[in-house]
């Protein structure tokens, strides 16, 4: 099983995102390039060339929706795409952060903790191993790699994930299908938290009436699961703030807080 994590938006308080995201998609290794190669059609089919890469911030704007037909077409293609591929995917949900979160080479950020546990649960359950790929390079969030392996080796949490591979690979999104799919989801979530269109969408607003339909999609996608100790991990979760600010050796979990209700306020 190969995951790929990709974020919209930046836990920082000086970031333009009020809702970051951070998004996990999950594709059974037999079914990349089957994947890859319809993206690649649409971009052939529709644009009649292949170069583009499919990233929100050039595709879910709203100038893709007034004033681009191509893009257009080529963004709803990718989402009916979608709701037919064999993927999973979870998000975490942020909250824009009152301070700066403090970098710590030694501390995996909790909303990839977060992401790595419903990840282990999915791979303990399809009887897989999940590789961790993600876009970049290995020093973003101040040394990821070197956050990642000390998750797993050093706390007891990672060393109890037996499904997840040691050895997370840092892609170019480019030419990696699972992080333009990644990418895209994560875009998506951030709209629609954004712009609160769970309590609606605003009427005669096709730009965010498409945002909802494609966020239906992703969540028709995603999964609910259970810890091993029985809580609820649901597939979607809105993390809150201050989990921006503490590591999993003095946190409770989401579970114990009981702030991990899917639903929104």
């Amino acid at each position: 099983m190969l995951v790929f994590i990709d974020e919209s938006g930046n836990p920082h308080p000086k970031d333009a995102s009020t809702r970051p995201v951070c998004v996990a998609v999950s594709i059974r290794e037999e079914d990349i390039r089957y994947i890859s190669a319809r993206l690649h059609a649409l971009k052939r089919n529709i644009l009649g060339k292949e170069e583009l890469e499919f990233k929100a911030k050039r595709l879910l704007t709203r100038g893709t929706f007034r004033r681009s037909q191509e893009k257009r077409e080529l963004t709803e293609a990718f989402f009916d795409l979608l709701r037919n591929l064999r993927v999973t995917i979870f998000a975490v949900i942020m909250e824009r952060p009152q301070i700066e979160p403090s970098i710590d080479t030694s501390f995996l950020p909790n909303q990839f903790r977060y992401l790595l546990q419903r990840c282990d649960l999915l791979a303990q359950d399809t009887n897989d191993m999940a590789t961790i790929l993600f876009d970049g390079d290995y020093q973003c969030h101040g040394g990821l790699s070197n956050q990642f392996n000390a998750f797993l080796h050093r706390s007891q949490e990672g060393r109890s994930m037996r499904a997840v591979t040691d050895a997370p690979f840092f892609v170019d999104s480019k030419v990696t299908c699972g992080i333009q799919i990644a990418d895209m989801a994560a875009g998506t979530i951030r709209i629609y938290e954004e712009n609160r269109l769970f309590q609606g969408v605003p009427a005669g607003d096709p730009f965010l009436s498409a945002i909802k339909r494609f966020y239906n999609i992703l969540e028709e996608k995603t999964v609910d699961q259970e810890s091993p100790e029985g809580e609820p991990r649901p597939g979607f979760y809105r993390m809150p703030e201050k989990a921006l600010y503490t590591s999993e050796e003095n946190e409770d979990s989401p579970e114990e807080s009981g702030e991990n209700d899917p639903q929104h306020s």
